[in-house]
């Protein structure tokens, strides 16, 4: 009788956590998709962050936890793992998630990198012992990591909120939606098989892998929460693009006119007075820019060096 009602209780339990995971996992779509749907004004892709005292407040939270529980975690892992067994962990866990790449890449309308993802988890997930061995790679088969926030701005979401996800990481109103999806696959795929100590091994790979970035931004970054935002737009136009973003002017034209009239005029009286020295100096003789230039480098070259 008491294993019977052990067994009813466990049930129970499982059920109410199934039911709060699908809650909240409804929760965060509709956080994620409805800031993003309305048209917003700016140039596509630039940083929007509306929210950014929360932000800020969520980055501190999730620093402040990552610096004292899940970086030292993650060194340990890499100290005491082979390089051969952390590369295999991290590729098994990005193996269950190529079918969310696959999916998207057909849905932007690129038949190839979909049909390239699809082949991949085809391969690595025979050839490759599960996903452990990348055997796909050394077929030249490279994983194309499209996912549904590149999907939505293919199809015109381009600008979008931003939103710093408490131990999650940096994401937007339009990418948090696929970030969820992409967090559950493992879980929808494997089933009661993946447990929590796998989840625990899940999270470390990934954050092992990330730390010589978040280590490089603790070295170079004044402000780690602007590094962080800045280097996430670019990266997502970076991928949106797949690799080859547009090339922006340096100067647009109204500024490219303000400093042609600007040098203009700081250097008109100049010139006039150049031209009279030189009418007047004798034939051969160097002019007053050629003896303080000896390269006679004009000035808009000089200019053009400096902007290099």
């Amino acid at each position: 009788m008491r294993t019977s009602t052990a067994v009813l209780n466990r049930r129970q339990a499982i059920a109410s956590l199934s039911s709060c995971r699908s809650a909240c996992l409804s929760l965060l779509l509709a956080f994620g998709c409805f800031p993003g749907c309305a048209t917003l004004d700016g140039s596509p892709y630039d940083v929007f962050d509306p929210y950014e005292s929360p932000n800020r407040f969520s980055y501190r939270v999730s620093d402040w936890l990552d610096r004292k529980a899940l970086a030292p975690i993650a060194r340990g892992y890499v100290k005491v793992t082979p390089a051969w067994l952390e590369a295999g962990i991290l590729n098994f866990f990005t193996n269950l998630r190529t079918i969310d790449s696959s999916v998207n890449g057909f849905l932007q309308g690129k038949p190839k990198p979909g049909a390239t993802d699809f082949a991949r988890l085809l391969i690595n997930s025979t050839l490759g012992l599960g996903g452990f061995f990348d055997v796909a790679q050394t077929l030249g088969l490279r994983f194309q990591d499209e996912d549904l926030g590149q999907t939505l701005a293919v199809a015109g979401l381009t600008r979008s909120r931003y939103i710093y996800v408490p131990l999650l990481g940096p994401s937007s109103a339009r990418d948090l939606p696929g970030v969820v999806i992409r967090a559950y696959l493992p879980s929808w795929i494997l089933g009661s098989a993946y447990s929590w100590w796998l989840i625990g091994l899940d999270v470390v790979s990934f954050r092992a892998d990330a730390l010589t970035l978040t280590d490089a931004r603790d070295a170079t970054a004044l402000d780690a929460y602007v590094f962080t935002r800045e280097a996430y737009y670019q990266r997502r136009r970076f991928q949106v693009y797949d690799g080859n973003p547009p090339m922006d002017d340096f100067f647009d034209d109204e500024l490219d006119d303000e400093v042609v009239e600007e040098i203009d005029a700081e250097t008109g009286e100049d010139n006039d007075q150049e031209n009279a020295e030189e009418l007047a100096a004798p034939v051969g003789a160097g002019t007053p820019a050629e003896s303080a230039d000896p390269t006679g480098a004009t000035p808009a070259a000089v200019i053009a060096d400096s902007a290099q």
